[in-house]
């Protein structure tokens, strides 16, 4: 068993930026017992793009990233259901055509049980196995507020409808920061749902906002959350990087940094 880590890309890269792709789907193939990669897939994004994204992936494999509520996707809003369902319906294509294991999906904006009632209303609309519900930090960048807080909020989506769950751990921190918690509590609370993949990322660790910084370029314990809140075999994203990326060099470090922590927590468990 060993862990599988991801470059995540998204799909407006094939026009945008299409040497980013074919860089990322080569380096990805050429160390498939090990990577992945993790594609959000935009609303506006064609079904011929997405046919040119199969055609260059070979021998990768893709797993995929619902729109959010950036991109007008919000499952917590009845308002907005008939626009989630075409929103989702686009991505199940695009998961059937690229082989899918998982979907990675945010909850609903806003607080309180009737979000949290709502979201997995409409979750069970998408009735779709390989829904993933993704942790959120209590506020986004713009202000807004998000459910999915706790291992409880998320525990409840579960139950509701079934899915399965995405461990972000910058989100974890962010909201047991905000809502003054405890945060090993918190992350032992996330773990004991039995992830289906993770998202990672470095950041600070007194901070609420979820920075997506490089590895190495804040505070966090990644070799804490690696060591004893992953599964031997998991699915992990690293969430690194923030706008259009200029080149993989970065993730292909950020690859790197995730495999020495791994080496070295090997080497002390011999020693």
């Amino acid at each position: 068993m060993m862990r599988k880590y991801s470059f995540k890309l998204f799909s407006s890269n094939i026009r945008n930026n299409p040497k980013i792709v074919e860089d990322g789907m080569k380096y990805v193939s050429e160390h498939a017992d090990r990577m992945f990669v993790e594609l959000m897939v935009q609303k506006e994004t064609s079904r011929e793009d997405l046919r040119m994204i199969k055609d260059c992936s070979s021998n990768v494999e893709i797993r995929l990233h619902a729109p959010h509520h950036l991109m007008n996707f919000n499952p917590g809003n009845k308002n907005l259901e008939a626009e989630n369902r075409r929103i989702i319906e686009h991505v199940q294509y695009a998961a059937d055509l690229l082989n899918a294991k998982s979907i990675v999906v945010h909850g609903g904006c806003g607080q309180g049980i009737e979000v949290l009632k709502e979201t997995v209303r409409q979750f069970k609309l998408f009735d779709d196995k390989r829904i993933v519900v993704e942790n959120l930090p209590v506020v986004a960048e713009e202000g807004l507020k998000l459910s999915g807080n706790t291992p409880e909020e998320i525990a409840f989506v579960q139950e509701g409808c079934g899915c399965g769950f995405c461990f972000d751990f910058s989100h974890a921190l962010c909201a047991a920061n905000s809502l003054n918690l405890d945060v090993e509590k918190q992350l032992a609370g996330f773990f004991a749902l039995k992830p289906d993949v993770y998202h990672i990322c470095d950041g600070f660790v007194d901070e609420v906002e979820d920075k997506h910084l490089h590895f190495g370029d804040g505070n966090y314990p990644l070799e804490h959350f690696l060591n004893d809140y992953t599964a031997k075999d998991a699915y992990i994203t690293m969430e690194t990087g923030r706008g259009v990326p200029v080149g993989i060099k970065p993730w292909i470090d950020d690859f790197e940094y995730m495999l020495k922590i791994e080496k070295n927590s090997v080497t002390q468990n011999v020693a």
